[in-house]
């Protein structure tokens, strides 16, 4: 019998990872998260931001760069074992293929699809993945549905889902699962950034294809702690639109 569990006591004595999460879907679901008692160990870029959500949380926090294999191992060693990894940090490269230059491809394919596949790797490897944890990763409704100036951002994401496929299997075994979540127009500070670089009537036409209108940061983590939680045991190895019905 599966007992659905809410409030603070979802996750108790479960210790969670987050990656990202000094950006906007990453800060929301460190703080869903701690709402509903996990025991947190947050990392992102921007020290600044990390220092005030840890002590904002609690919990603790690692700014390491793990685009190299340095900080992945530093950061596979820094932690204990884990219940639970969610990985939402990445980059949007915006712009017509003839003008993306080959530092964006290579950061946004590395960053996006390569890192947290190397990342899960590095805690199998020093065992830091408890029997039952659950792995959730951030998409993009952009990996299934072409648009212009998106290719290397879209490429990075279905990459993602294809490697969540593939790792959801080996670690069955385990009793592992590894599930994404392919947000939808969610007002964060990235989607401002990319909303700056098209027309106003471009942006309100792309809008209107979301029958639900623009998410928040909080439908994500929503998402995000139904994933990682006991609830969604039988889960494992999708893709979860969470787009107010954009891929109707």
């Amino acid at each position: 019998m599966i007992v659905s569990m809410s409030g603070a006591d979802k996750f108790n004595n479960q210790q969670i990872l987050v990656v990202g999460a000094t950006g906007g879907l990453g800060c929301a679901i460190a703080r869903h998260l701690q709402i509903e008692g996990a025991d947190l160990i947050v990392s992102g870029r921007d020290e600044g931001k990390l220092a005030a959500l840890s002590k904002e949380i609690g919990g603790s926090s690692l700014s390491v760069d793990l685009s190299g294999a340095a900080g992945r191992a530093q950061l596979a060693e820094a932690v204990g074992e884990l219940d639970g990894v969610v990985y939402a940090a990445g980059v949007a490269p915006v712009a017509p293929v003839r003008y993306l230059k080959d530092a964006d491809i290579e950061a946004c394919l590395n960053l996006n699809t390569a890192v947290p596949l190397l990342l899960i790797r590095e805690l199998l490897k020093n065992k830091k993945l408890k029997a039952g944890a659950s792995i959730v990763w951030i998409s993009s409704v952009a990996s299934a549905r072409g648009t212009a100036g998106y290719a290397a951002y879209a490429a990075s994401k279905a990459g993602l889902e294809a490697s969540a496929r593939c790792l959801a299997l080996e670690l069955a075994p385990k009793g592992m699962r590894v599930n994404c979540i392919a947000p939808g127009m969610i007002e964060t500070d990235m989607a401002d950034a990319t909303a700056e670089r098209i027309s106003d009537e471009a942006l309100a036409a792309h809008l209107k294809a979301y029958p639900l209108g623009a998410g928040q940061p909080a439908d994500v983590a929503a998402a995000t702690s139904f994933l990682l939680s006991q609830e969604s045991r039988w889960v494992t190895g999708i893709t979860l639109p969470v787009d107010g019905g954009f891929s109707i």
